[in-house]
């Protein structure tokens, strides 16, 4: 259940991954970090088979934002 080498090829290599995270619904998503930023950006890695969201489709982004621990509140 991983993406094929196509699409894995085409992400930036600014991106580095940080963790992957299941979802309830069956998906698979990866927490990346956008360098030289601390930017961060989920995306669907794989959608599950039984997944009944329709923005749940490979690719795309589901958060993007500065992680907690660089949130200056």
């Amino acid at each position: 259940m991983y993406p094929d080498s196509a699409a894995r090829s085409s992400r930036p290599s600014s991106l580095s991954l940080v963790a992957f995270e299941k979802m309830p619904c069956g998906c698979v998503a990866g927490v990346y970090r956008a360098r030289p930023t601390i930017v961060e950006l989920e995306l669907v890695e794989v959608k599950g088979p039984h997944c009944l969201y329709r923005g749940h489709q490979a690719g795309n982004v589901m958060r993007l934002g500065v992680p907690e621990e660089f949130d200056a509140d």
